[in-house]
């Protein structure tokens, strides 16, 4: 098969090597887990490359890369180079310049910010506005794609831009489906866009001269398991336990005074539970709860209440639970009086060393609480409780895949997701880890000398269909990275596409001058 030879222009700053010199390019396209690169080697005749030559190259200029057939020259990357490496024997001498894409930018910045309410797009244009300086729009088109993913709070301090727009890209959805792609497009623009959503023309019918195809159950989860943030409370609602003297789950009394909901005094809600006491040496309330509701302070291992003392008291407070049988647990505790005071206790065997124990104290089955306040002589006043829950356990939810599991054997897989605030939210994340992990990946390398992609090049996040017959293959794949490499002695430019059939969870595949790693300082939590 007859093709057209490789046809190469590089430009570094205002320097332009003739094709001549181009001894050997090699480029590396990536989207997503990685930003592209590129190397070159060049003919260094008479030093012109060099510092002190006519045509010197230096590190930290801005040049482009283009790669075709015969007449066609496409550019495939607006680049910055990042080394230069001579070297010479006695007869000759050549410059081995390297370097990446602008999405280089991406690596520059790390962002120390809060995003409260936010849409996943406008995240990734605050990012590249004010952090990076990629433009994200050509010939006014909008670039970055809308998402149906609102971020309630994201707090970054220190953390890689890189890797604040890798989670949006993991984590945003549209019309259902999770998952985005952003790349450093050749002219330097940004873009970001649904996976699977950039189909690419090229026909790599009867162009294919190297295959091989992959089906690996290495990475196949079945039972998933997504952890959230450790806040859920029992009640759920924290305040609904102080809106009334009695309620779903249980009921209050008092030991010492009388007990009465006031709905003037109160942190949140409705109102707050009120006990009152006169001429006594204290002031008590106990919350009892219904059979079917005990509290298993071990799954929910923190006790939370809000305390307003009236100034009769002495700030001192005992807070005592009962278990199913009657055992108690106490804790002293001192408050101020005269205003709202938090109140957050360790509960569970974990925090059993902050309690005063009767042996056999069952922490799985809290019956009752006892709040009491103490006046330093009989005296008159009154004190209030609002915010009373048990909280401190993560949000949760395990989804399974019986078919899975019958052909691969049981393959578990445990996150924990700060950012997730519901069970609900954990189900949806468990379960797109499900549909994503459950099956083997399928996986194509692809080499060709003879692809001609005329002015289009295949670009990483580009779908292209692929049909190998011996392999039984035939469909959709997703390009996850591109290598184009010429070699000038023997004229050919080779083509390999590294594809996948599925959005792969995986660690990054890097080539060349990359970022090494993924594991990227950060410390990033989420709050409400």
């Amino acid at each position: 098969m007859s093709v057209n030879a490789p046809n190469v222009a590089v430009v570094f700053g205002t320097v332009m090597p003739p094709q001549g010199d181009v001894v050997e390019l090699q480029v590396h396209l990536g989207c997503s887990n990685e930003v592209s690169s590129f190397e070159v080697v060049l003919a260094n005749f008479d030093g012109k490359y060099s510092p002190n030559g006519e045509n010197a190259i230096t590190a930290g200029l801005d040049g482009s890369v283009s790669v075709g057939r015969g007449a066609s020259c496409p550019l495939l990357m607006t680049c910055r180079v990042e080394t230069v490496k001579y070297t010479s024997t006695p007869a000759e001498s050549y410059v081995h310049v390297g370097g990446r894409c602008w999405g280089e930018r991406l690596f520059r910045r790390v962002v120390t910010k809060t995003y409260t309410n936010t849409k996943g797009e406008n995240i990734v244009k605050d990012l590249l506005n004010y952090y990076v300086g990629l433009s994200h729009v050509r010939d006014s088109t909008e670039l970055v794609e809308a998402t149906d993913t609102t971020y309630s709070s994201l707090n970054y301090e220190d953390t890689p831009v890189f890797d604040v727009l890798k989670y949006v890209a993991e984590s945003a959805d549209k019309q259902g489906v999770i998952g985005f792609d952003f790349r450093v497009a050749p002219d330097g623009k940004f873009e970001f866009f649904s996976r699977g959503t950039k189909p690419n023309s090229t026909s790599l019918a009867e162009r294919i001269e190297q295959s091989e195809y992959h089906r690996d159950i290495s990475r196949v989860r079945n039972k998933i398991t997504v952890y959230g943030v450790a806040d859920k409370s029992i009640p759920a609602n924290k305040y609904a336990w102080t809106e009334s003297l009695s309620c779903a789950d249980g009921w209050w009394s008092a030991t010492a005074g009388t007990v009465s909901v006031d709905t003037a005094v109160k942190v949140k809600g409705s109102g707050s539970i009120q006990t009152y006491a006169e001429g006594l040496s204290y002031a008590g309330c106990i919350f009892s709860l219904e059979t079917g509701s005990l509290v298993d302070a071990e799954s929910y291992p923190s006790l939370n209440l809000w305390l307003n003392c009236d100034a009769t008291f002495n700030g001192n407070v005992t807070l005592t639970l009962y278990d199913g049988s009657g055992r108690m647990a106490t804790h002293e505790v001192a408050v101020g009086t005269g205003k709202w005071f938090q109140v957050q206790v360790g509960v569970g065997s974990k925090n059993a060393d902050q309690w005063q124990l009767e042996a056999g104290f069952d922490w799985t089955h809290i019956w009752r609480l006892r709040v009491v306040c103490w006046f330093n002589e009989p005296n008159t006043g009154a004190f209030w409780v609002d915010g009373l829950f048990f909280g401190g356990k993560r949000y949760s939810a395990t989804v399974e895949d019986a078919g899975s599991q019958a052909g691969f054997g049981l393959r578990e897989q445990v996150e924990v997701n700060e950012e997730l605030w519901s069970d609900a939210e954990c189900t949806g994340r468990a379960e797109a880890l499900l549909a994503n992990l459950k099956a083997p990946a399928e996986s194509l390398t692809l080499r060709s000398t003879v692809l001609d992609y005329g002015a289009t090049p295949i670009l990483a996040g580009d779908t292209v269909h692929v049909t190998l017959p011996t392999e039984g293959v035939e469909g959709n794949f997703r390009v996850l990275s591109v290598e184009y490499r010429v070699n000038a002695a023997s004229q050919t430019l080779e083509t390999t596409l590294q594809l996948g059939r599925e959005a792969p969870l995986m660690a990054d595949y890097v080539y060349a001058l990359r970022a090494k790693t993924d594991s990227l300082s950060r410390y990033k939590t989420a709050r409400r």
